[in-house]
């Protein structure tokens, strides 16, 4: 008896290295079990709904203006990865598109009104809104959004570009204006948006301003999601919350 002790601890020791390599492949095991669940065949969603479709076990799905998006096929947004992931899946971005904001709290938020926005927060949800639903599915409605009137988002993203757009007319039209007075220091938490050409797959991104490139006239920023420094101009930056 007297041994027992020893060779349970001699046991659990050995046995350390073998779970940790097999845990990944429980956790998997424990997803499969989980049920999968059928998408509201009226379209009608809620946000516990929504909850289930973060990418776990269901698609990656989100809302935005009352509409409900599968964004599975995108590289930003996935299960428990990465801050956009993490925040969005299977949730409500609405009021977080409008102002930029990262901020928990901003999720699934409804006590708020389109006139609350400013007018470049009101132009900001509707090129992301114009962004989620013309290069993804919507699947569906959100019923807390039930009565809300997004006709004024709607119209307004009719003149804005999605991002990421790269054909011949839409290269061809100048970037849109920076905001007016707004003034960058180092260190900010910016979004990048509208860019064209070879960096336009870092639309939507955020990243911190490292300084000011004064020969290329653009600013440095160093991207959350590689940690690559890239130049961008003033005109496709924003202030994140």
């Amino acid at each position: 008896l007297s041994s027992a002790g020893p060779v349970a601890i001699a046991l659990a020791v050995g046995a350390a290295p073998l779970l940790y390599v097999l845990w990944p492949r429980i956790k998997a095991l424990f997803r499969r079990r989980k049920a999968k669940e059928e998408m509201p065949s009226d379209g009608v969603w809620d946000m516990a709904t929504l909850a289930k479709f973060d990418g776990d076990v269901n698609p990656i799905c989100l809302g935005v203006c009352g509409k409900v998006v599968d964004v599975s096929s995108s590289e930003n947004i996935r299960y428990n990865e990465g801050m956009y992931g993490k925040l969005w899946a299977g949730r409500d971005a609405t009021y977080s598109l409008a102002t930029l904001s990262l901020k928990e709290e901003d999720v699934n938020k409804l006590d708020f009104q389109l006139t609350d926005f400013t007018k470049e927060q009101h132009k900001a949800l509707a090129g992301w809104y114009k962004h989620f639903t013309t290069k993804y599915t919507v699947v569906g409605k959100l019923k807390e959004y039930e009565g809300w009137d997004f006709s004024s988002i709607e119209e307004e993203a009719k003149s804005q570009n999605p991002f990421g757009a790269n054909d011949a007319a839409k290269a061809e039209e100048p970037a849109p204006a920076p905001d007016t007075g707004l003034v960058f220091a180092k260190g900010d938490k910016v979004w990048i948006r509208a860019v064209q050409g070879p960096l336009e797959e870092h639309n939507g991104e955020t990243g911190i301003l490292q300084g000011f490139n004064a020969e290329q006239k653009a600013f440095e920023v160093k991207l959350d999601s590689n940690g690559k420094v890239e130049l961008f101009r003033p005109a496709n930056l924003t202030k994140a919350s």
